[in-house]
Order: structure tokens, then C-alpha cells, then sequence
């Protein structure tokens, strides 16, 4: 074997053992000791000795010697070479890998040599013994730290419900778990891409953690996957990588789960370059598995990658209810106006009135959309009501208006059985209570009357009295207006009114741009931008409650 060769097994771990030996005897003999194969020998690199010490600088073993005799015996051994000096052999390989220990001692060492070289063996081998449970316990103390911090990661998961609430996003869900995450695998970065459920395209959605590797290189990689049917984690480390993965500037290895559920991918989740544990950059550059992805860090990102498909399958489900729960409502209010032409527009104006009337009482955003929802659908019992008597040009009979009044009552009956609108009843059933007792049909009052029905009432009256019917034209502003302070305390909650006539001028306004525009549905914007989103946002805030 040439020098090199043997150099290069010097490097192995396993012969470790076999330098720390030399070195002690090279101590004891004042001689160095050289690795021998059945190809060569090469010095070992031990601490060098004074010249004055040196007693044999080379190693030539003669003819009379078998090489592979020495090399694959069982104990150490002693050759005379000369009157003064003997080549003491000690071996130390393995079956697959026999080498020996050898060395030029001084005859007078002889007797000597052999128990002082089973002794340092047996003590050398000890210690190493007590080094690889060192090395071992380390192992364990490390394992349990990343499983200690692989729990704490997925504790902090299940700790936070409000995290998985239908109105957090991927990226919103992502932007939480995945610094901690980044983190506990020690990575440069890790990435979410969002992919559109319609055209399977990915999109770049979030980078989180420090690195320079540019957003069109993550693009480059994972496309290479958008064909691809992914089921588990794909690791590529730097001796592994892909050939077109090569190429990406900046990536020494990388790893990529799917976010998906059965077969609807909705993404991907990847980490790039495992950072070394060590800030000793020699130190990480001769272990470079240090800087691999194993199956720890591969299984943690596909726990949160499936904790986001579990996410994004549950939206989507979300996003079907709730698709049917606006239609439903789109019927129901385009059926209302069927039925009554005179008074279409109504429950629109009347919700918005409602929902600005709510957050000027200081309700929050979910009890604001509540109290419009419910305007939407105040009216919906009228469906019950005959259309001789909606329709009828002149002012109603008693018994007509006793026909009419039962319309809350219908309308609570119709929209009890959808669960996911049961937030609307009181206002429903209560807007034509009178905050004095005389209203109907329950005839309650004051504190009494549900808050969104008291609110409702204010928004139904001002409509019902600014709008013109078949039997009269629509009073002015002004009047409408007095009649309502004429009846605050009595019909209507003062309170109410007194947040109704401090934005008087925007309930004005309310009313004209739908009575200019009758075709299109109010938005929180005041205009009809967008007809229907309101009602999306109004159902979506609704059913994630």
C-alpha cells in the first residue's frame, strides 16, 4: 500500500485507537512505531522526538518476517533482529482490515515488551470504551433535546386554537409556526408555497428564517415537482443531490414535504441548508454530516405540513358551507323582492342602516355583521304573506295588518332550522317591538327587546317612512326625522335614536345611493362596488364564530 493510501486510513475513525497506542509506546521505547500491511507501512503521525532521544527513525523489516503473519496475529509478538535490537509487533486490525503496530525496540526491553504492550492496549481501549459511552450519552442527552423540543413545538400547535380559526389563511398560520420551527431544526430557511386549487400553479407565499438563496431559485425547485404526484418527505443533502438540484445557486441540501390531503395538494413546505450545530467551521467541515437532513428534521416539517393540509381541507369545507348559506340567503332576499316590488331595496338599506347604527353604539365588528345579516333577512316571513295584501294599492284593513304582523313570527319559523343563521332571530322576531310595550308580536319592552331588534326597528321605521308605497309618497327627510325624536323613550330605544341622529346625514345618504341604484346590494363602503361580498364576509364571520 503506498503512503497515501495508508495516510488515507489513518483518517478513518477506527484507527484512532492505534495512533493513541503508538504514541505510548513511542513514549516508553524512545522509538516511533509505524502502521503495517500486507501492502506498506507509514509512520504514524505522532509527537515527534528530540534527536537525542531517537534511537530508530526507520522502519525495515527483514525477509525472515511474513507480513501478513504479523499483521493478522492474535497477540503481540517480539522478532530478534539483531544482538541489541527486536521488532516488537503488536496487531490491531480487524478481518477486514488487518494492520499491526510495529516498532525497532532495544534487546534489553525484550522481556518487557509484551505485557507493557498488552497492558497499554487494554488501557487505550478502555478509555475508548469510556469515550464511545460519552460519545453515546451525548447522543442520547442530544436526542432527547430535539424530542423535547419537537413536543414543545407540537404542544405549542395544540395550545393555540385560535391559530386554526377558518379566518386565518396558510400564511397567516404559517407566519407563527414556522420561526419557532426554523429554529428547533437549526435551518437557513424554510419556505411556504401556496398552490391554486384551480390551475395547480405555486405560488411563493412566505420565506421565513436568514439566507441569500433568491426567491426564482425556490420557484426553480419546486417546480420541478408541479407534475408530480408527492406522497412523503423528499431530502436531498449535499452527496445526494438531484442533478437539475446542482444547479440552484445557494442550496447545499434541501428538504420538501406536500401540504396535502388525499389527493388536493395545497402547497408546499420546504427548508434549505441544515446549519452545523458548531461554530467551529473546521470542526463542521469535517463532519459534514452535521449539516445533512435526517429523518428528524424531515419528519418534524411533514408534521406541520400536515397539520396545514388538515388546515386548508377544513377551509375548504368551510368555504362550501358557506357557499351554500349565501345562496340560501341570495334566494331568500331576491324571492322578497319578487313578491314586493314597492319595497325592493328595503331589508338591503334596512341592514346597512342597522350595521351603522351598531357601530356607532360601539358593537364590535362580528355584532355589526350580525345586525346587518339580520336586516338582510328582517322581512323574509313576508314570503307567508299573500301578495293581495302586499301588493294592495290602498291602506291595509285591520284584518290585513293582522295578516302582516304575523310575518316576524313566519320568518323566525323559516330560519330556525338553518343553524348556521340562528344568530339573526332576534332581530327577525323583534323588530317591530315598541320599546313602550305596544309593539308585536311579543309585545316586550325596553331592556326587554333584544339589542339588535331595537336596532332594527329605527333602521325599518326611517326606511318605511323616506319610501314611497302605492297609497302615499315618501316623507321628506325632516320629517321622518321628527317623528323619530317625537317617539324616542316610547316607541324607539332613546339611546338608539340619539346614535341614529348623530349620523343622520350618512342614513340619508344610505338611502339615496340604493333608491339611485335599486339593482345593487349596499357595502360597508357605502356603494355597490361589489354586490355580494358583504354577505360573504357577513356569512364567513358568522359560521366561524
Amino acid at each position: 500500500m503506498s503512503e497515501y493510501r495508508a495516510q488515507r486510513l489513518l483518517e478513518t475513525r477506527h484507527l484512532q485507537r492505534p495512533q493513541e497506542v503508538a504514541e505510548i509506546l513511542q513514549k516508553h521505547f524512545r522509538t516511533p512505531f509505524h502502521l503495517v500491511t500486507s501492502q506498506g507501512s507509514v509512520r504514524l503521525g505522532v509527537t515527534p522526538l528530540a534527536a537525542d532521544q531517537v534511537e530508530h527513525t526507520h522502519l525495515s523489516l527483514p525477509d525472515t518476517l511474513q507480513v501478513d503473519a504479523l499483521v493478522s496475529a492474535k497477540e503481540p509478538s517480539v522478532h530478534v533482529i539483531s544482538a541489541d535490537n527486536a521488532i516488537l509487533s503488536i496487531p490491531m486490525g480487524n478481518r477486514l482490515k488487518p494492520f499491526a503496530l510495529c516498532g525497532i525496540i532495544r534487546e534489553r526491553d525484550v522481556n518487557l515488551s509484551i505485557p507493557l504492550a498488552k497492558m497499554i492496549v487494554e488501557n487505550v481501549e478502555k478509555q475508548q470504551q469510556i469515550a464511545s459511552r460519552d460519545a453515546q450519552l451525548e447522543e442520547y442527552a442530544s436526542q432527547v433535546t430535539r424530542d423535547f423540543e419537537e413536543l414543545s413545538w407540537l404542544r405549542s400547535l395544540a395550545e393555540r386554537p385560535e391559530l386554526w380559526h377558518p379566518q386565518n389563511d396558510l400564511k397567516n398560520i404559517a407566519s407563527v409556526i414556522l420561526p419557532p420551527l426554523c429554529d428547533v431544526l437549526s435551518v437557513e430557511a424554510i419556505f411556504l408555497f401556496v398552490t391554486d386549487t384551480q390551475t395547480g400553479a405555486d405560488t411563493l407565499a412566505l420565506r421565513v428564517g436568514q439566507t441569500k438563496v433568491r426567491d426564482e431559485t425556490m420557484m426553480e425547485l419546486v417546480g420541478q415537482f408541479a407534475d408530480q404526484t408527492v406522497e412523503q418527505p423528499v431530502v436531498r443533502n449535499s452527496n445526494s443531490l438531484h442533478r437539475g438540484w446542482q444547479d440552484l445557486e445557494g442550496i447545499r441540501s434541501c428538504a420538501l414535504v406536500p401540504i396535502a390531503s388525499n389527493t388536493q395538494r395545497f402547497g408546499w413546505l420546504v427548508m434549505i441548508n441544515k446549519l452545523s450545530p458548531c461554530s467551529d467551521a473546521a470542526v463542521a467541515d469535517l463532519s459534514p454530516q452535521l449539516r445533512e437532513f435526517g429523518t428528524f428534521e424531515a419528519g418534524l416539517l411533514q408534521s406541520a405540513g400536515l397539520n396545514l393540509a388538515a388546515h386548508a381541507s377544513n377551509l375548504e369545507s368551510f368555504r362550501q358551507i358557506e357557499d351554500l348559506v349565501v345562496g340560501v340567503i341570495r334566494a331568500m332576499i331576491n324571492s322578497i323582492d319578487a313578491k314586493d316590488a314597492y319595497t325592493r331595496g328595503h331589508s338591503d338599506r334596512v341592514a346597512a342602516m342597522g350595521r351603522t347604527l351598531a357601530a356607532k353604539l360601539g358593537l364590535d365588528p362580528q355584532e355589526q355583521h350580525n345586525v346587518y345579516m339580520a336586516g338582510l333577512l328582517h322581512d323574509i316571513g313576508k314570503i307567508g304573506v299573500p301578495d293581495s295584501i302586499l301588493g294592495k294599492p290602498s291602506r291595509l284593513s285591520e284584518e290585513e295588518f293582522a295578516i302582516v304582523s304575523r310575518h316576524p313570527e313566519i320568518g323566525c319559523s323559516i330560519l330556525k332550522h338553518l343553524k348556521q343563521l340562528d344568530f339573526v332571530l332576534p332581530g327577525v322576531l323583534h323588530h317591530h317591538e315598541c320599546f313602550d310595550g305596544s309593539g308585536y308580536p311579543h309585545g316586550l319592552a325596553g331592556q326587554e327587546i333584544p339589542l339588535m331588534g331595537r336596532i332594527l326597528a329605527v333602521a325599518d321605521a326611517y326606511d318605511a317612512m323616506t319610501s314611497t308605497r302605492p297609497y302615499r309618497n315618501g316623507m321628506p327627510r325632516a320629517k321622518a326625522e321628527a317623528i323619530l325624536l317625537a317617539g324616542s323613550g316610547e316607541q324607539w330605544d332613546d339611546q338608539i335614536i340619539d346614535a341614529f341622529m348623530q349620523c343622520a346625514d350618512e342614513m340619508y345618504g344610505i338611502c339615496q345611493v340604493n333608491r339611485q341604484h335599486p339593482t345593487l346590494l349596499l357595502s360597508d363602503r357605502g356603494s355597490g362596488d361589489a354586490a355580494w361580498d358583504e354577505i360573504d364576509v357577513a356569512v364567513n364571520l358568522s359560521l366561524s364564530k
